[in-house]
């Protein structure tokens, strides 16, 4: 996914290291129900060779499996680690390291990328190794991070001087040191258009109950750098920052025990580690419960209902090349 055989080995060591720690093993059901519903709404043939670039440990191209039962699923990641890893958990998938690419030139007929194209160095260069990947009729469908105006995090990100990064891709400001750009909507329609691509179907999560759930999840320590005050653009602005770290770090303390409880949960090796960290949050987890689920039904709402509304902070985009 980088230009020269440096940054090359310099990526693989780095995600090898993440992927060795755990990175991207999971995310929560409601993500994985909603790209679910997205790939089920495409109505792509019964059969086919579909390609999940930038599989990580694999989680979403199982996704793509069960949605796709009788094509030929394959995922490429740049780390070997996180190919080993895919392939263990993922026997009726096949996997395959980035450095062996050219044996797949025009291989299939649909690719998905989930949270990939804000890593990548060069968006034109990525898009074109993309392109070498698919049949002349294709499609592909990207879930990525998303710039366009108007989502709860942009509205916070306008209030900070540099909230929005401009000499560094558009990025929001709380963003990992990974994420190298933002994208708006039009920018990656633009770009897959030089390749034939045209954008089919757009969908938009977390415009601002959506945002809140991931956010208050998260931990007490990201609320107060996100609403940190030092760096505001006015006295007003200012105060609007303590506003929405009074209402944050509220619904984060109310539902944090939960949040770690299903955190450890989902991770479980059955160690006995594990087990008594679950059993001492078992009580305060069973209290804040109730904010846990009130949260996560909002944003289930709101995605139900805002779906197609731009000002979402995450963007699904499905393009298709006839």
């Amino acid at each position: 996914m980088t230009s020269n055989l440096h940054d090359i080995d310099t990526a693989i060591e780095f995600y090898d290291d993440r992927y060795e720690d755990g990175y991207m093993e999971e995310w929560d059901e409601d993500k994985k129900r909603k790209v679910e519903e997205i790939i089920l709404s495409l109505n792509l043939p019964i059969k086919g060779k579909a390609l999940d670039f930038g599989c990580g440990n694999g989680v979403f191209t199982v996704i793509i499996k069960k949605c796709l039962p009788e094509w030929e699923v394959f995922g490429v990641e740049i780390s070997p680690v996180a190919v080993l890893n895919a392939t263990k958990k993922n026997p009726k998938c096949k996997f395959f390291t980035s450095e062996k690419s050219y044996q797949y030139k025009n291989t299939f007929d649909f690719i998905f990328s989930h949270h990939v194209l804000e890593h990548v160095q060069e968006i034109p260069e990525t898009i074109s190794q993309i392109n070498d990947y698919l049949k002349p009729k294709s499609c592909q469908l990207h879930i990525l991070p998303c710039g366009n105006e108007d989502s709860f995090e942009y509205k916070i990100c306008l209030l900070k001087k540099n909230g929005i990064e401009t000499s560094n891709g558009n990025r929001f400001f709380f963003e990992e040191p990974g994420h190298l750009r933002r994208l708006k909507s039009v920018e990656l329609e633009y770009q897959m258009k030089e390749k034939g691509f045209h954008l089919l179907k757009e969908f938009y999560a977390n415009q601002y109950f959506g945002a809140i759930n991931w956010i208050t999840k998260s931990s007490p320590r990201f609320v107060k750098k996100l609403t940190d005050t030092t760096d505001s653009v006015n006295e007003k602005s200012a105060n609007e920052l303590k506003k929405i770290r009074k209402q944050l770090l509220g619904l984060t303390y109310l539902q944090f025990a939960y949040s770690k409880y299903w955190l450890i949960k989902s991770k479980w090796q059955k160690s006995i580690t594990d087990y008594f960290k679950m059993l001492l949050l078992f009580l305060p987890a069973i209290l804040s419960k109730p904010t846990f689920d009130k949260y996560n039904k909002l944003a289930v709402e709101e995605w139900n209902g805002n779906k197609t509304k731009v000002n979402g902070s995450e963007m699904y985009l499905f393009f298709e090349r006839i």
